[in-house]
């Protein structure tokens, strides 16, 4: 296969990935920590009934780990790779592409220790993932601190990886809806970031 059919295909998969499983998981692992403002016994329903859902972890792991373990690395390539364009585009482009990729860089960082806080610690240290654990974690500052700047970056990251998705899939082309979709991608944002920030309130 040629290296730019090779470099276009990676690319498609690479967008398609972000949007589609890990946008959508997005969504509703936020609508689902919601139940935290409900309290305790909620919140706690909540993740009983995740893990006594069949094949969770094989689904969790099929559908979430690898398009996120894949849309990582390549994710690096490409930023390794990329270079900022101006004066070809304007600035606040450029900020936006810079903003992308630092939020990406933010987010290898963040979501390893989210699993570690989540799913590994408990593991290894014999204690339940419930709602007290979330409770002391959010209570301690770096924690806290960690977990908005990491909820500000995921909706920057996919509101704004779906503006540029409408370029790259040919959808958006035209200026005039590309600043559709830049006002969309703004009330994605604002979305996300309610609803993370609603899930934290939950904890306080």
């Amino acid at each position: 296969m040629p290296d730019s059919i090779r470099a276009f295909l990676l690319k498609r998969l690479f967008s398609f990935l972000g949007i589609v499983p890990l946008g959508i998981y997005v969504i509703l692992h936020l609508y689902n920590n919601a139940y935290s403002i409900q309290g305790p016994e909620a919140y706690n329903l909540y993740l009983q009934r995740g893990r006594q859902t069949p094949y969770y972890f094989t689904l969790v792991f099929i559908f979430i780990y690898l398009p996120l373990i894949f849309h990582g690395i390549y994710g690096l390539v490409l930023t390794r790779r990329g270079k900022i364009n101006y004066p070809q585009y304007a600035w606040f482009r450029n900020l936006k592409y810079v903003l992308q990729r630092l939020s990406g860089l933010g987010l290898i960082l963040f979501i390893p220790a989210h699993v570690y806080k989540t799913k590994i610690a408990p593991a290894l240290y014999g204690f339940q993932m419930d709602y007290h654990h979330m409770l002391e974690g959010m209570h301690e500052v770096t924690t806290l601190i960690v977990y908005i700047l990491g909820i500000i970056a995921v909706a920057f990251h996919l509101a704004n990886g779906i503006w540029s998705a409408g370029i790259t899939w040919g959808v958006t082309l035209g200026p005039k809806s590309q600043r559709v979709s830049e006002i969309l991608s703004i009330f994605i944002f604002g979305v996300i970031v309610v609803m993370g920030f609603n899930a934290i309130r939950g904890f306080f």
